[in-house]
């Protein structure tokens, strides 16, 4: 490929987006090192990087690894300059989408058709319905029989009702101030990021929520949980019953915007949260319960992005008609059960699984980046094995309980999500778990629908369930296995909690 040095403005454009100095970059390799998707990459972090660096801009926004990343953040998470190097792998993408100076890759066109159809959905009716999502990236890609059998089994399990999906109205009323984000989101940002520098960072957990029983808290499900993620919703609802805790849904909310806000366009990607921000601070709300962890990510850091820019809060003041001061905090389903009180829930303890041998998964969003999200350790959580260990079960000790598994890119990047879940499922099974816990939509979708398809490429693991940590909690506490809808999992999930 021929370089072409262009003037230095491409690169000050990264620097005010990302607030990299880029000179700061000595090449130590450690962002690929840790990149779960490099091998699929011409250009890894490190090397993207180095284009950055020397001037190649153009180079960079051709490299087909900008549809690979997936925004685990691992590269930012573990850069000892305290580089933004997801940040720039986003800046690199929306420039390159913006410009047409693009890859000609095939995942290029299976990426950009999801990030596409996903948004499109969202701008029309501030939700993201799903089965418009399948149905416009089908008819992008002509990938029609993708998933066929998985989209069969999901409208069985009443996940997808192709009925109610075409009638009903799950939409925000206020669907004018949806326009006037994607509006506001293709203006220039006059404000600079905050210029980062090598510092040494070092993690330290926030302080936990307290969280007590008769308490009403906000409840944020977000668009998966209404639908092919139906079961987790269940679940939660149950565990807080459970638990004596009240959930309130915040009304209007919209959709968070997800991966694809995020690989495309920044700006939409903090106001798209922002107005449910913004919605929670006017309903009253102290904590809001989002329990998926891309949502709960991408609330968490456009709460702190408004704390940091008198622009953003303009804008929204803009889209919303009045200020917004930012009191909700949108909190993970983690950070709930280590808010009560450990006694509290031992005495709720009726039916204690009984060393259930399990992996406790926390993918990637949980605890990246560890700067907004504060609450486990980045490289080693232990949080939710201690609620494991209190429920009876028992955790094992395993090393990929924060590698990525592929996020959002389960339809476009099918193959690559099957290498990722492969990895984490042979290490958790060398070191003895029979099953999997997580807190998160998406990697129950890419550990647990995506099973099948993987075991029949490695044929080297066994079939392994894969459970939410509130269907544990709530079955702990006395509900029955069909009351947290283990039957609408992909794998059998019954059989393991019966068995112990």
């Amino acid at each position: 490929m021929e370089h072409t040095i262009r003037t230095d403005s491409l690169k000050r454009q990264l620097e005010q987006t990302t607030g990299n100095h880029y000179a700061c970059c000595y090449q130590c390799g450690k962002c690929t090192a840790g990149c779960p998707a490099g091998g699929f990459m011409d250009n890894p972090p490190a090397r993207i990087m180095r284009l950055v660096q020397a001037g190649y801009v153009e180079e960079a926004m051709q490299s087909d690894s900008l549809w690979y990343c997936i925004g685990c953040m691992t590269c930012t998470a573990r850069c000892p300059q305290n580089m933004e190097i997801a940040g720039t792998m986003d800046a690199v993408r929306e420039m390159a989408l913006k410009s047409g100076i693009i890859s000609s890759d095939k995942a290029k066109k299976l990426v950009t058709a999801f990030h596409t159809s996903f948004l499109n959905t969202v701008r029309k009716s501030g939700r993201l319905q799903e089965l418009a999502l399948v149905n416009s990236y089908k008819l992008r890609t002509r990938t029609f029989l993708q998933d066929a059998g998985a989209g069969l089994k999901m409208i069985k399990q009443g996940k997808i009702n192709p009925v109610t999906a075409i009638t009903a109205k799950e939409t925000v009323e206020q669907k004018g101030q949806i326009e006037k984000i994607f509006k506001i989101a293709e203006q220039e940002s006059h404000t600079a990021a905050p210029k980062r520098k090598p510092v040494k960072r070092t993690f330290k957990a926030n302080e936990p929520v307290r969280i007590t029983p008769g308490m009403t808290i906000g409840y944020y499900p977000g668009c998966s949980l209404s639908g092919t993620a139906k079961d987790y919703d269940i679940s939660i609802r149950k565990m807080c019953d459970r638990l004596g805790i009240r959930l309130h849904e915040i009304e209007d909310w919209n959709c968070c915007g997800a991966s694809s806000a995020h690989a495309t366009n920044h700006k939409l990607s903090v106001l798209l949260p922002a107005r449910n921000q913004a919605l929670a601070d006017q309903q009253g709300f102290d904590y809001v319960l989002a329990p998926c962890a891309a949502c709960l990510n991408r609330q968490v850091t456009a709460r702190k992005a408004l704390m940091e820019s008198e622009e953003l809060r303009n804008e929204l003041k803009s889209i919303m008609g009045r200020d917004t001061e930012c009191k909700a905090q949108f909190i993970g389903i983690m950070q709930v059960l280590e808010g009560m009180d450990p006694e509290e829930i031992k005495k709720r303890v009726t039916h204690p699984l009984k060393d259930m041998p399990l992996a406790c998964y926390y993918g990637c969003l949980l605890v990246r980046p560890f700067d907004a999200m504060g609450y486990d350790d980045p490289e080693n959580p232990t949080k939710m094995e201690a609620i494991i260990e209190a429920l009876g079960a028992k955790p094992v000790d395993w090393a990929y309980k924060v590698e990525c598994c592929g996020a959002g890119l389960t339809m476009a990047q099918q193959e690559m999500i099957e290498d990722l879940t492969h990895k984490i499922a042979k290490n958790a099974t060398v070191n003895g778990a029979g099953g999997f816990v997580v807190a998160c939509p998406l990697c129950h979708t890419n550990l647990d629908m995506r099973q099948e398809g993987m075991r029949k490429r490695y044929n080297d693991v066994g079939e392994m369930p894969v459970y939410y940590i509130s269907d544990l909690v709530a079955m702990a506490c006395g509900a029955s296995p069909e009351e947290v809808a283990l039957d609408k999992h992909f794998v059998p999930a019954t059989g393991m909690v019966r068995n112990h």
